[in-house]
């Protein structure tokens, strides 16, 4: 209850994503929950393994071994920690509502979907366009309300004495999913329904429902009909992208990477190198392909299907049923938004899908030794983000200023020893404290005159072509000054981010490779990498 309130009403937040942490220490807590309920317990039943659990374990695990066979460790680690995420909450989910059902559960998700879309309807009411409620985009927000909305018609067909509130949330869910104009949201909920229809309806009843969805689909064309599509000239370049790498991918996580390399002319055009970052092939599936070859878009696909057979072997369960569809629609959406991607959607579609499962017996010890493992893991991945951001924020301005006694101190050292290449650096150093900097590129210039070889000038100087808006110049020094010196950490650094802001990504993420591998706990390099993605 507590994951379902943070997913739908704690507001996400770039690098930060403050959403995604709620969602993870609530995992945390429930699998920890979970084990130590199980372990206190003498019975010792031998577990049950589900064609859905093998599927997705098989997911999870496999962000360990394409972790393991990524040439960037770093780039690949985001999303070993994410398929590690959707494992736990898919364990978590299924064993909590084995115990108790899905319907509280189906209860709770519905009420706090309902109060996102009193939000964006807030947002609309306040003049925004699209609304996003506590999303921060309108896309991740409609699909989301699309697959919550089968709990709510789930519970006005089953209640009786509560059936006006049910419908009353699924009307508000529905204005909602239609305010943020999302085309991915509709799309994957009608697929989901049709999935379901031929899971469980026979004959008329399915030719019904078939009739349905497809005028249903008819007319959310005619809605979006002048709405421009774009996503196709992504798709073509990213199989491009895979026939480059075909058995193994280019790697887990750096799609963004290795993109840029295979964008065709046509797609530069209408979106410019430089100003413009596509960080994902807005199909979940034909960016596993590129990133983990064959075996990783088969393990992926794994888990809609096996959930799809579930459906149909399973007797039928109105809730379980409303959170299958809910799962589909978020693994149909995948084929044409990047949403999965997201930590947040990720554990609505692994929670649903959990909630969905048929009843399995506890774990035995054996696996919950394994389990515990894999929390202690997942605990790890999860807190080095954060810790990074916060210990960036620690740090303290560079510019606080300069003793103006030491600075003509300075000066008249130079000017009684001219050729004094220290005094010349470090008096552009406190000129630069001072925001003198006019006065410390002269000062710096003058020193890598004196000593050409010094790394510490060249750094300085990239550091106030940058401040003047002199990318090409800023590149240039700081690539000078680690031709001198390799091991420095904050010209590698400082190129890095220029990299980053001028679409560089691949120049980008070999410079912060070589950081992380000089000092493992960089916390800007590990912002850095997130930064990319976001």
């Amino acid at each position: 209850m507590l994951a379902a309130a943070a997913f739908w009403l704690i507001p996400d937040q770039k690098i930060i994503r403050a959403k995604l942490i709620a969602l993870q220490a609530s995992m945390l807590l429930a699998g920890a929950s979970l084990l130590w309920r199980g372990m206190a317990k003498t019975d010792r039943a031998t577990e049950g393994r589900p064609l859905l659990d093998a599927c997705v374990g098989a997911l999870s695990l496999s962000g360990a071994l394409f972790w393991a066979l990524s040439p960037d460790h770093t780039a690949s680690e985001t999303e070993a920690a994410r398929l590690f995420f959707c494992g736990l909450t898919y364990w978590a989910a299924s064993r909590s509502f084995a115990a108790i059902g899905a319907s509280a559960f189906s209860a709770f998700w519905t009420l706090t979907a309902a109060c996102a879309g009193l939000w964006a309807l807030a947002q609309v009411h306040g003049g925004q366009t699209r609304p996003f409620a506590s999303f921060g985009n309108p896309i991740f927000l409609g699909v989301s309300l699309a697959a919550a909305l089968p709990l709510a018609l789930a519970g006005a067909s089953i209640a009786s004495k509560s059936r006006p509130l049910w419908i009353a949330a699924a009307l508000i869910e529905l204005s909602g999913l239609f305010l943020t104009q999302s085309r991915t949201a509709v799309f994957g909920l009608l697929a989901a329904f049709t999935l379901w229809a031929a899971a469980r309806l026979k004959r008329r009843s399915l030719l019904a429902a078939l009739v349905a969805i497809t005028a249903a689909t008819v007319a959310a064309g005619v809605l979006f009909w002048n709405r421009e599509w774009t996503h196709a000239l992504i798709w073509r370049d990213t199989l491009a992208m895979w026939r480059a790498n075909p058995w193994l991918g280019c790697g887990l996580g750096r799609f963004h990477l290795e993109f840029p390399a295979h964008a065709s002319a046509e797609l530069k055009a209408r979106w410019p190198a430089g100003a413009v970052i596509i960080n994902f092939a807005h199909n979940e599936y034909l960016q596993t392909l590129a990133e983990t070859g064959p075996l990783g878009l088969a393990v992926l696909i794994s888990v809609p299907l096996a959930a799809w057979l579930t459906l149909r072997r399973e007797p039928p369960d109105a809730w379980r049923d409303a959170c299958a569809i809910g799962a589909l629609s978020l693994f149909c959406a995948a084929f044409t938004a990047p949403d999965l991607r997201f930590g947040a959607s990720a554990f609505a579609a692994f929670a649903l899908l959990g909630a969905s499962a048929p009843v399995t017996p506890r774990p035995a010890v054996a696996s919950s030794i394994l389990i515990s493992l894999a929390l202690v893991v997942f605990a790890w991945l999860s807190v080095k983000s954060p810790l990074a951001v916060r210990r960036n924020a620690s740090q303290s301005p560079f510019h606080a200023g300069a003793d103006p006694r030491r600075i003509a101190e300075l000066e008249n050292r130079l000017a009684l020893q001219p050729n004094d290449a220290d005094a010349a650096e470090a008096l552009g150093f406190l000129k630069a404290k001072a925001s003198d900097f006019t006065g410390a590129a002269a000062a710096f210039r003058r020193a890598h005159e004196l000593s050409a070889s010094r790394p510490g000038p060249l750094n300085n100087l990239g550091n106030l072509a940058y401040l003047s808006g002199d990318a090409r110049g800023a590149v240039d020094w700081w690539t000078r000054s680690l031709a001198a010196a390799p091991e420095q950490i904050d010209a590698r650094i400082n190129l890095a981010k220029l990299l980053c802001e001028l679409g560089r990504l691949k120049e980008c993420a070999a410079n912060l490779k070589e950081v992380i591998k000089r000092d493992p706990s960089n916390s800007q390099a590990r912002v850095l990498y997130k930064k990319m993605i976001e």
